[in-house]
């Protein structure tokens, strides 16, 4: 009999929801002041909780900038679609999976990736922090890429390495900025977009059509 998977209750949705204000507050309070200017104390007064509260929702000042990269991999619902993208054998699923996880990244975690964006240009610890989050982008567009060729789809004459580069790319938090800051494109448009150039780019000519 499977087991059934239990629902979080409300303290657990409680506690969940007080870690997430602790990371958003630290993500603007480091963007605003950089990591070395700013105390837990700081963030506390900003997320509206003790200091105690920071450290067993979340730990030191220094977890806070890995945990900002786990949160923003849980409000994605990245964990999710890459247990699906590694099932898939569809190639167009596949692709499809990738597009979807760049769109929710930007759509629900705009906000963090802002800051961290931002600050990564003035503070050491959180560029390292951001550039932690961009090895994880490219290692997903590896994942990808090694998904078309484990079902015989990626377009012949196209090496392994060029494609994750051109996923990692078009793909990117940066492209989705310009998109939708720049050129005023909505999130669909965005995922249609990169789903579909990636389709043409990656897949061998028997597959896309």
């Amino acid at each position: 009999m499977a087991q059934e998977t239990r629902k979080p209750n409300r303290r657990q949705m409680q506690a969940a929801q007080t870690r997430r204000d602790i990371i958003l507050a630290a993500t603007e309070l480091f963007t605003e002041r950089g990591y070395a200017r700013t105390s837990v104390a700081d963030i506390a007064a900003r997320a509206s909780v003790s200091v105690q509260t920071i450290y067993s929702s979340v730990g030191s000042k220094a977890q806070l900038i890995t945990a900002m990269l786990d949160e923003v991999d849980e409000i994605a619902g990245i964990p999710e679609l890459a247990r699906k993208g590694a099932q898939a054998t569809d190639p167009r699923e596949i692709i499809g999976y990738q597009a979807r996880i760049t769109r929710q990244l930007n759509e629900r975690c705009r906000a963090i990736l802002a800051g961290l964006r931002s600050a990564a240009h003035v503070d050491a610890d959180i560029a390292t922090a951001y550039a932690g989050g961009i090895a994880r982008h490219l290692a997903g567009a590896r994942f990808t890429v090694g998904r078309l060729q484990a079902v015989g789809a990626l377009r012949p004459g196209l090496d392994a390495d060029t494609a994750a580069a051109a996923v990692a790319v078009i793909s990117s938090i940066d492209a989705y900025v310009q998109f939708v800051t720049e050129h005023g494109w909505d999130y669909d448009r965005c995922e249609a977009w990169v789903r579909q150039t990636l389709e043409e780019l990656l897949l061998a000519r028997l597959v896309s059509e």
